[in-house]
């Protein structure tokens, strides 16, 4: 393949615990025989419908620092307490915590993503001149939709022939009245509980 010239295998997990959290788990296998090592990035591209992009928040980011894909990829640092949409966002946020919370607080739904092995975190949405542009993307459908997904991406993986590489993002979904308490230590630990 030419735009991928090495040889690997990718294993993709999809699971449910017993409590109904979807779990993604990917292997990445560099298979290569010529003994040369390659690098990669990974991201999920977590698709969250929701009610009304403008009420939704994604905690769990504040003081982060961020490269702001619509700015060329600049470095900036979140200043809000949540990341909150009233326009175009797609930025990857860097060393992000375990644990990210997105709320949408007009379905009363939160839903709490866990990782492993990913320290960023993707956050996008196309808003309307986006969206009507692109051909598999209806004109409304940024109004409804958020993608929140953890990824690698800052600093590259490196796999030497016959090394794996494995990734896991876990989400959950959880009642909305624990939403301002998600990133409570002692809270977490109780919701572990359940």
């Amino acid at each position: 393949m030419k735009t991928w010239p090495h040889s690997y295998e990718l294993r993709l997990q999809v699971a449910l615990s017993p409590r109904g959290d979807l779990i993604l788990t990917s292997r990445i296998k560099n298979k290569n025989a010529d003994g040369k090592p390659f690098q990669f990035t990974f991201a999920y591209h977590t698709y969250f419908s929701v009610s009304d992009i403008s009420e939704v928040r994604v905690e769990g980011l504040d003081t982060l620092d961020y490269h702001d894909n619509l700015q060329s990829k600049i470095r900036c640092t979140e200043q809000g307490d949540a990341v909150v949409f009233e326009s175009e966002v797609d930025r990857i946020y860097l060393s992000a915590p375990p644990k990210i919370v997105t709320i949408d607080h007009e379905k009363k739904r939160t839903f709490v993503l866990r990782k492993k092995e990913l320290p960023d975190v993707v956050v996008w949405n196309p808003w309307d001149r986006k969206a009507k542009a692109m051909p598999d993307f209806g004109a409304e459908e940024y109004k409804c939709m958020l993608c929140v997904g953890a990824a690698r991406i800052e600093k590259p993986i490196t796999l030497r022939p016959g090394e794996e590489w494995q990734g896991r993002q876990e989400i959950s979904p959880v009642p909305s009245s624990y939403s301002s308490g998600l990133l409570d230590p002692e809270m977490i630990q109780q919701m572990q509980r359940i």
